[in-house]
């Protein structure tokens, strides 16, 4: 699977994605503190408030929170693990982390090789990673079946879970860190805990997403949207595959947007099993519980 995700990279180098991410549903357990958070943190502006508060850059939409929840996200559930906000250079990821440190939230920062990435979570335990993508750094899967590990353009090996060296990363921010997050700013893909790794796989294959990293013995798997960066649905069974959803009154992801670029990928959608036809779209549940809606992209 490692070998041939290498060789889908390599034919689809500079190809277009057939996928996007519209914005994603968030249900909290404090609205304020949830806005609050959000903006003063990661620099997402307020667009709209009235149905619920829709975040987002200057030009679009990213996240939408919602009153409703409870209790704090739970574990031992599938469901939403992180949300991936991608920023569109290194001068942004930098001078999000140095916002971040100044403003003393917890956070981890780890070596992907494909991306770099800082880790957090928001007031109701909600996964968030900041991504920035780094494709030119890597250079292929390596062969062993005991552990994973890629190799950088140059062939020197990596776990793709080292730590990033945070002064270097500092040094190279661009702009004021109190400006809006940068309008390039995107969701790049969602990590979702899931019971049975396959059966997520082929959902989303027959989708249209392309199976890339199958690791059962690592419970984790990830599938592309058809271009050369590959990590677009990530999938894991860190909890078990005895789980359920989780409680519809705890603080998750109750929803989310996938845009096609074609309208053949919606009509081919709209004919499995569970779709929900709609007027221009297809409405589904994800292999975590989770509601989500496919549009043709506009």
């Amino acid at each position: 699977m490692q070998t041939a995700a290498l060789d889908l990279a390599r034919q689809t180098q500079g190809a277009p994605e057939l996928f996007s991410y519209g914005a994603i549903e968030l249900q909290v357990t404090n609205l304020d503190r949830a806005t609050t958070f959000w903006t003063d943190n990661l620099g997402l502006v307020v667009r709209d408030q009235h149905d619920g508060v829709a975040l987002g850059t200057q030009q679009q939409t990213l996240v939408v929170l919602r009153a409703g929840a409870q209790i704090p996200t739970q574990g031992g559930h599938t469901g939403l693990y992180h949300v991936a906000i991608g920023v569109p250079d290194q001068g942004e990821f930098s001078r999000l982390l140095t916002r971040l440190l100044y403003r003393r939230v917890r956070i981890s920062l780890v070596d992907h090789l494909m991306s770099k990435a800082i880790y957090l979570q928001d007031p109701d335990g909600i996964g968030i990673e900041i991504a920035f993508e780094t494709p030119e750094r890597f250079g292929r899967f390596g062969t062993s079946t005991n552990k994973f590990e890629l190799f950088d353009a140059y062939g020197n090996p990596h776990s793709a879970r080292e730590p990033l060296d945070a002064g270097h990363e500092l040094s190279l921010r661009k702009g004021d860190i109190d400006r809006p997050i940068a309008d390039g700013a995107t969701i790049a893909h969602l990590h979702f805990t899931v019971a049975d790794l396959q059966a997520a796989i082929e959902f989303y294959a027959r989708l249209g997403f392309a199976p890339n990293l199958h690791l059962p013995q690592m419970g984790f798997a990830d599938l592309g949207a058809g271009g050369s960066y590959t990590h677009r649905i990530a999938l894991n069974t860190w909890q078990g595959t005895d789980i359920t959803p989780a409680p519809t009154k705890s603080a998750r992801l109750t929803g989310y947007t996938l845009r096609a670029v074609e309208p053949r990928l919606v009509a081919q959608a709209a004919t499995l099993s569970g779709a929900d036809f709609l007027p221009d779209a297809v409405q589904m549940v994800d292999p975590s519980g989770t509601s989500f809606t496919i549009v043709t992209a506009p």
